[in-house]
């Protein structure tokens, strides 16, 4: 009787640590999916973000109202401070340096914000394209 239960015990436990075994594979693979996504997500906003950096050096001042330029520089001022995490972490990236978890995850926490003003950077320059066919 004895040996029947040592028997079964060994198998409940066989069976016990296969299930966390099992478990802790399609915790890590979730992981490493949804940090692939965060990182495909954090190069879409940071090469958005470039863009409309980019657009706003090729405007010619000449074309813009004082209003347009005023709008414009303070958008593209809290653009930049809410992305400097961002733009932190893909010049650590590009150097090669080591990123720390704790620093990975300030910048995914800055996400929102930074889309935010990536958003409202994209509109004041889609209305001053706009005004600009207009004439």
């Amino acid at each position: 009787m004895i040996a029947w239960i040592t028997k079964h015990i060994r198998c409940y436990l066989l069976l016990l640590l296969f299930s966390f075994i099992l478990s802790g594979c399609s915790v890590l693979r979730e992981s490493v999916i949804s940090t692939e996504k965060i990182s495909d997500y954090a190069e879409a906003l940071f090469k958005r973000q470039n863009n409309l950096t980019q657009q706003v050096m090729m405007l010619v001042e000449e074309d813009l109202t004082v209003s347009e330029e005023e709008k414009l520089t303070a958008a593209e001022e809290a653009m930049h401070e809410a992305c400097h995490l961002l733009n932190e972490y893909a010049n650590r990236e590009i150097e090669g340096q080591k990123i720390s978890i704790l620093f990975r995850k300030q910048v995914q926490g800055s996400f929102d914000e930074c889309e935010k003003k990536v958003i409202e950077m994209e509109a004041i320059l889609n209305k001053i394209d706009e005004d600009a066919l207009s004439m």
